[in-house]
Order: C-alpha cells, then sequence, then structure tokens
C-alpha cells in the first residue's frame, strides 16, 4: 500500500517541469539574440572599414604652406600644415612629414596652400638663402621677358640654360623687314618664379611605360616576328603652363636695347649646347636674303686655352687656339707667326703687323682693358688646307695690374670681318697679392669674420679693398676711408682666387 502514490501529489511536479522549460527556453533566446547581435555589429564594423578604405584609396598626406611665405621664412607649426590630396596630386619631392618641414627655412618663396618641397628647405642661419640679387653674375643685370612656348624652344628653356636672341621688326620700325642676331651667350636666371631646374616638373614617358624589347606591343616593334629596340624615354624639365617670364641675366647696355627690341619688335629666345660659349658674326636677315644660299663661315675655332687665370706683374699669359679650315679653298694667313709674344699694352698694328686683306688669323680681345678692338693678333704658321686642322700659340707679357678682366678668342678674316668672338670666354686678375676687388653689387663689411656679426658698411661692385688679414673663408680689409672690417670670401676677388 506505501508504495502506491496518490494521485493528488502531480500538480506540484507538472508546474515544477513547467517552470524549468520556461528557464530553459528563455536562455536558448539569450544566447541566440546575443549571437545576432555580435554578428550585426562585426558586419557594421567591416562595413565602416570598408567605407574607410574607399575613402581614403589613392590620397596621401603633404605639407602646404597656410599663407604666402618669404625666402628666408623660419617655418612653424601655424606657416605649414599637413593636407590630404590625392595621390596623383603629390609632387615629386614633396615633403610628407610636418616635423620634416617646421623649425627650417625656405631658400625660395612659396604661395599659400604650396606644396613644400625638400630642396626649397635649408637650415635658418644656413647662408644659402639667397635672393635673386645674388643669383645676378658680377657687371650683369637681372631683366625679365614676355616668355611662350612659341618663343622659347617650346618652354623647355630651364635655369641655367644660355640662350642667343632673335629680334624680327618690321619695316615700319626698321624701314624693311629684318630679322636679326641681338644677343648671344645669355644665361637664363628663372622661369617664371623658379630658379633652379630641379623646381620645374619633367616631362617625359614614365619608367615602365614602354614594353621591353624582348616583349614589343602587338602589331609594332616587330619585324618578321624579330624584336626591335625600344626608344628609351627622355625626361626633361619644362616651363609651367603658367610660366610667361624668363628672365635673363644680361650687361646694362643690352638691357636698353632688349627693353626696346621687345617694345618694337618680336623675340625668340634659340637654347645653345650646354658646353658651347662660342658666339658668331652673323649678318642680318630680311625678304631678299631667304632664298639665298646659307652662307657658311670658312674657317672655324674649335678649342681655346687662355691660362693663368691669376697673374702677377711680370707673368706670361699662354693663349692656345685651334682652327679648323670649314671651307673648300686654304685660308692664306700673316704674320707674327705663332708663338709671339706681346707685351700688354702693345697690339697687332703697333708692332707693324697692319692687316692684309683676305688674310686669316687668330686673335684675343679683352673687355675694356684695351682700346683696340681684338688687339692681340696671330697668324696660322702657314696657308691652312681645305678640311685641315692648326693649334695657334701666344702670349701676353703681363705688365700691369688689373682688376677681374674677361678675356677671348676670335677668328678674324681681315681687315675687319670677324668670323667668330667670344669663344672660350676666361675670367682673368692680375691683382697684388694684398689687394681685393668687390665682385658683387654690394657687399657687407662686417665688424667680425661671421654673418651674425654687425654690418659696418657697404662696398659697390669694383671698390679695390686692401687685404690686411684672413680667417677662414673671411678677408679683413681695409676700408677706403681707413676702417677695417671682415668681408666673406665670396663676394670679392683676389689674387689668389
Amino acid at each position: 500500500m506505501n508504495a502506491i502514490q496518490k494521485p493528488g501529489r502531480r500538480g506540484p511536479r507538472i508546474l515544477l517541469a513547467l517552470l524549468l522549460a520556461s528557464v530553459a527556453a528563455g536562455g536558448v533566446w539569450l544566447y541566440v539574440n546575443n549571437l545576432e547581435q555580435a554578428a550585426a555589429a562585426s558586419a557594421a564594423a567591416a562595413a565602416q572599414q570598408a567605407r574607410v578604405a574607399a575613402a581614403t584609396t589613392g590620397r596621401a598626406k603633404v605639407v602646404v604652406a597656410t599663407q604666402g611665405l618669404a625666402a628666408g621664412t623660419p617655418l612653424s607649426s601655424t606657416s605649414v600644415d599637413l593636407r590630404d590630396v590625392s595621390q596623383d596630386a603629390v609632387q615629386p619631392n614633396a615633403v610628407t612629414v610636418l616635423n620634416d618641414a617646421v623649425g627650417k627655412a625656405l631658400n625660395q618663396p612659396v604661395a599659400a596652400n604650396q606644396q613644400i618641397l625638400y630642396q626649397y628647405l635649408t637650415s635658418p642661419d644656413s647662408p644659402d638663402i639667397k635672393k635673386l640679387a645674388d643669383l645676378v653674375p658680377a657687371g650683369k643685370r637681372a631683366m625679365s621677358v614676355t616668355f611662350t612656348e612659341l618663343n622659347t624652344a617650346g618652354g623647355l628653356v630651364a635655369p641655367g640654360d644660355f640662350v642667343d636672341v632673335i629680334g624680327v621688326f618690321n619695316k615700319d620700325t626698321l624701314g624693311k623687314d629684318q630679322s636679326m642676331l641681338l644677343m648671344q651667350d645669355i644665361l637664363v636666371l628663372a622661369v617664371a618664379q623658379d630658379t633652379s631646374v630641379d623646381q620645374l616638373p619633367r616631362q617625359g614617358a614614365p619608367a615602365g611605360s614602354q614594353p621591353p624589347a624582348s616583349l614589343p606591343a602587338p602589331g609594332r616593334g616587330t619585324t618578321a616576328g624579330v624584336a626591335l629596340p625600344q626608344p628609351t624615354p627622355v625626361s626633361v624639365p619644362y616651363a609651367p603652363s603658367a610660366a610667361r617670364t624668363l628672365t635673363l641675366a644680361v650687361d646694362p647696355e643690352a638691357a636698353e636695347r632688349l627693353a626696346l627690341a621687345e617694345d618694337y619688335g618680336h623675340l625668340r629666345y634659340i637654347v645653345r649646347p650646354g658646353a658651347e660659349r662660342t658666339q658668331s658674326s652673323v649678318v642680318p636677315a630680311d625678304l631678299t636674303t631667304l632664298a639665298s644660299p646659307i652662307q657658311v663661315a670658312a674657317g672655324q675655332i674649335i678649342a681655346t686655352e687662355i691660362s693663368p687665370t691669376n697673374t702677377k706683374v711680370g707673368d706670361t699669359m699662354d693663349i692656345s687656339i685651334t682652327v679648323k679650315n670649314t671651307s673648300d679653298k686654304p685660308l692664306q694667313t700673316m704674320g707674327p707667326e705663332p708663338g709671339f709674344t706681346y707685351v700688354q699694352g702693345q697690339t697687332y698694328f703697333t708692332q707693324q703687323f697692319a692687316s692684309d686683306p683676305g688674310k686669316w688669323r687668330v686673335a684675343v680681345g679683352t673687355a675694356g682693358l684695351d682700346s683696340t678692338d681684338l688687339p692681340y693678333r696671330w697668324g696660322l704658321g702657314g696657308d691652312l688646307a681645305p678640311g685641315a686642322t692648326t693649334t695657334v700659340t701666344g702670349h701676353i707679357k703681363v705688365t700691369q695690374d688689373f682688376k677681374a678682366t674677361n678675356f677671348w678668342a676670335a677668328l678674324v678674316n681681315e681687315p675687319s670681318t670677324v668670323v667668330q668672338s667670344g669663344v672660350g670666354m676666361t675670367l682673368v686678375t692680375s691683382l697684388p697679392q694684398n689687394l681685393a676687388v668687390v665682385a658683387v653689387d654690394a657687399a657687407n663689411v662686417r665688424s667680425s669674420p661671421s654673418i651674425a656679426a654687425s654690418v659696418l658698411d657697404q662696398v659697390k661692385y669694383g671698390t679695390e679693398l686692401q687685404i690686411v688679414g684672413q680667417s677662414a673663408d673671411w678677408f679683413k680689409v681695409k676700408l677706403p676711408d681707413q676702417r677695417e672690417g671682415w668681408v666673406a670670401a665670396g663676394w670679392i676677388v683676389t689674387a689668389g682666387q
């Protein structure tokens, strides 16, 4: 009887079972719900990462100027900033780390929002920070002229190039339509505001854009299945599309002529070979000469050497000029014979070697040192056969001190046809050991041999200063008023330079 359960006890057990089942179901629901939320959060994070990746693809950080900055300006966190730009907008050699720019100084002006390039940066106390005036050679002037791709070798001219200037004038200006070679061997100081070739963009096919020679592109570069060599891409600097000016280093007198020629005619600037400093005598062209054969010079100087470049009284300058006969007829010549020595101040005329018309001689000219044009002349040592080459030597005995002066070689068809001039331009000085000459427009004389020292005075180009001491690259000099100060070696010419 005790083993038999009474029916009245089943109710509480059923209720307990239902309660446990409800708790289990709730736990399962919470677990599943948590899994769903975690999956949703993960999907949202992945989507956000995808959006960020899509937004930053092809982007880069570059340092830009927050405002227009002058050359020499020290850079701070307020004057430059990091900016996000598209990858194809990043300029070559752009600064991408802010700390690489902050604390440095600019060696050239930049505009607001312009990218800062590494070549723009220098030490704040560096003497390399230059103004345009520092780039102008002594005795020259910087002059800007109108620049277009049409009048300047397709816009491929760059700072440091040398150009010849051609002027084209109509009959209302000169009485007839005429073109002439106005100037030769003129240094380009700047293209727009770029004073260095490194500041210009470069054009040309990027590396790897041409198929390799062994695998030419389909349809070209093959002949009967044989691979042909592909041209090597050439990268050359070119002027930015916004460039409108070209700045040249010209003589003061040439600047006057250039300004007048630009107002009354059309100018063209032709680029010279990098190492060629020769100047040619070219007859102006007009409409009547267009159909005439171009006259080729019968002779040409192909090599020149003038040495030494530093002399003192009693020294002898040695001249070596190599000439080639480029015609089909012999070049007849006259005296003096090669090897003849002139004493400074003498001329071919005073030494009884007056011109014999039609004869050929080499000559040496100086910039203002002699009143006679091309005073030192030598014969070729014998008539020069067609196609033949000869080297003429000569000497000049130095008898007087002179400031830095340009000497050059010329080829003359006597009595007055200068076929070539300005060849092998060489700067020669003949100074006492204790004398210096200012070689820039204005040189600072400082209280001590340091760029940080106070400026006592400024001395003009060509001023002679007595040297009384030296410390490294500084010279202690005596001013005309007998005060003493220090001048940097780069601003003067001495007998030892």
